[in-house]
């Protein structure tokens, strides 16, 4: 038991046929208050698992520190500049499709309540998915 229990496929030590990292775990590990069982149901993983992941972290201490501060770092520094600027421009570019739809549904509407009742209701394609209508409403500095 123990260390056969991790494996690392690049994203750090994680639990064998789980994608839970020992750094996912080790603030419950420093919290002296927080019981391996509490830890087990959390994550839905057995005692023994928590208990491989425990030992992982006791064994390698130094390496486990260090790669959390990185990663507590990395976190701390948010996303670069142009990433936020990326989610802004989708941001926009998913609102004015959320309007496009909303413009689309108000005609359509307008058109059947002219119609009368027992009017035959107007026929019509169906509606884009995202990413149609973004093809269709992409700017040149996009293409």
């Amino acid at each position: 038991m123990g260390e056969e229990m991790i494996h690392n496929r690049g994203r750090g030590p994680e639990i064998l046929g789980t994608r839970t990292t020992v750094y996912q775990l080790l603030p419950y590990f420093l919290d002296a208050t927080v019981t391996e069982e509490y830890i087990a149901t959390l994550y839905d993983l057995s005692i023994e698992q928590i208990a491989a992941a425990r030992a992982y972290v006791l064994n390698n201490a130094d390496t486990v520190l260090a790669n959390h501060m990185k990663i507590e770092e990395r976190i701390a520094a948010g996303n670069p500049p142009e990433v936020i600027e990326q989610a802004k421009r989708t941001r926009e570019r998913f609102l004015q499709f959320k309007e496009w739809l909303e413009k689309r549904k108000a005609d359509r509407e307008a058109l059947e309540n002219a119609a009368g009742p027992g009017a035959d209701k107007p026929g019509g394609a169906a509606l884009p998915s995202f990413q149609e209508w973004l093809s269709a409403h992409r700017s040149p500095e996009h293409s």
